[in-house]
């Protein structure tokens, strides 16, 4: 028996990476934010998912960290998206739409966990009724209390702390 190539090829997916942005990350908790970030894109990219990179307003902060930059170019499958708000999930939604990405499986990774990784993540799996969306827990960061902010961040179906 013969194997169909969509049986054997990887999950699509997004990688969703929340304001890496100098201004926001300089004073993370998490000192191996960035690397951890890194490798997960090296992943995406390796299998083949979309990367779609929030920035948030104003722009005062940077832009996306040169690092990831530096990795993501010439990829295909990359769009930068600036927000006005913590919650990206529309940005994130309206690129998947443009650009024929996958809505369904998520992975989230950035700064802040109380604020813009938990706001985007929940309202992803709010607005997509059929959406996975795992949060990666090595690859996020918050300026404060990182136990404090993983312990308060909200739960919804289909949303995975991992």
């Amino acid at each position: 028996m013969q194997t169909k190539p969509e049986e054997t090829r990887a999950r699509d997916g997004t990688l969703v990476i929340v304001d890496m942005q100098p201004g926001y990350t300089f004073d993370c908790k998490n000192p191996l934010l960035l690397t951890s970030v890194l490798q997960e894109i090296e992943a995406a990219m390796k299998l083949g998912w979309a990367v779609v990179a929030l920035e948030v307003a104003p722009w005062k902060w940077g832009a996306t960290d040169d690092a990831i930059k530096a990795l993501l170019k010439g990829y295909k499958r990359f769009q930068v998206k600036r927000k006005s708000n913590d919650d990206g999930s529309r940005e994130v939604i309206e690129t998947c739409d443009k650009y024929g990405f996958d809505k369904d499986n998520f992975r989230v990774v950035g700064v802040y966990i109380d604020a813009c990784v938990v706001d985007t993540a929940v309202s992803l799996v709010e607005r997509l009724p059929r959406a996975l969306v795992r949060v990666i827990k090595a690859a996020c960061s918050t300026n404060f209390d990182e136990p404090g902010a993983w312990a308060a961040f909200r739960r919804r179906s289909r949303l995975v702390v991992a």
